[in-house]
């Protein structure tokens, strides 16, 4: 093979090695909050903490991916903005709390049902059409929650389960709403522009509910800090800085790889570590809602 054919196929592959990546940087995000030890708004408040400094060199490194100054934005805009910043900071909020009291399978499976609810939202709101597809998709979907709720924990079991699938599809409706705000703010401004002001919002917004639930916003432990550290690092700025990347390279229809393979790092890295069963049944059902979300996010893009 002519080197320059070497160098196109290293090159064309990096997007799928980026997209692999996020998906498994992403899928930690639910072990760090578990491993940090510390309160889930506490835990929120340090994820969007740490990560801003690491935006704001993102922007110093590439003057391209630089945040726009809030005077050159209209009214209308900056009050989006702080919707944006104040959903994301409820979706975080829900998230962590789910996460203390379900698996982490059930919780990351829920979570992950927002571009269902954004497409039924957009057919409510804005008249657009639901196709047999995704009709389809929804009844998978479905299906495989209802039967997830209806089995008994195998394992370690969680502290109060239906309370925290309860909050993770809170924490998806919220996403919807959030990624809703997204879609009417890109349409002016760059992506570095929404994270950075909606993650610093956010943690503002987190940071009296840190103080109302926890004596301490201390991490106890070095190890929690570099738990927090990582959660920050690795799963929210590198995740969604590598998702980014692919997509850029990649068709948008793979990104539902990611969000599938996310999901499922979690769940068997919940196995791993926290001893959570992965019983025939749930793996089951987890398939049905990931195949069924998969079917939707297809269908809504035709």
């Amino acid at each position: 093979m002519p080197r320059s054919s070497t160098i196109a196929a290293r090159v064309s592959i990096l997007p799928l090695l980026a997209l692999l990546g996020g998906g498994i940087a992403v899928g930690f995000s639910p072990i760090f909050v578990r491993l940090s030890d510390v309160a889930p708004m506490v835990s929120g408040f340090y994820r969007l903490a740490f990560a801003l400094p690491l935006l704001f060199a993102i922007g110093l490194i590439d003057p391209k991916s630089r945040a726009e100054r809030p005077s050159g934005m209209t009214g209308k805009d900056l009050w989006l903005l702080i919707a944006c910043g104040l959903t994301f900071g409820a979706d975080i909020a829900f998230w962590h709390l789910a996460l203390a009291y379900t698996s982490v399978a059930d919780a990351t499976l829920l979570a992950n049902m927002a571009p269902i609810f954004v497409t039924i939202t957009a057919f409510f709101l804005f008249g657009e059409r639901i196709s047999r597809g995704f009709a389809i998709g929804l009844a998978l979907s479905i299906m495989g929650v209802a039967s997830l709720a209806l089995q008994k924990s195998a394992g370690v079991e969680p502290p109060d389960r239906l309370l925290g699938n309860l909050l993770a599809i809170s924490a998806a409706i919220v996403y919807t709403v959030y990624m809703l705000i997204v879609a009417r703010l890109r349409r002016r401004h760059s992506v570095q522009t929404v994270m950075v002001y909606s993650t610093a919002i956010s943690a503002l917004s987190l940071l009296p509910l840190a103080l109302l639930t926890s004596p301490t916003l201390l991490p106890p432990t070095l190890f929690s800090l570099a738990v927090l550290i990582a959660l920050a690092a690795v799963s929210h700025v590198g995740g969604q800085g590598l998702f980014a990347y692919a997509l850029a390279h990649l068709p948008t229809s793979l990104s539902s790889m990611m969000q599938l393979m996310g999901t499922a790092v979690a769940a068997l890295a919940a196995w791993a570590i926290f001893g959570e069963a992965l019983t025939w049944l749930k793996l089951a059902s987890a398939a049905a809602i990931l195949v069924g979300i998969y079917i939707c996010q297809r269908a809504a893009r035709r």
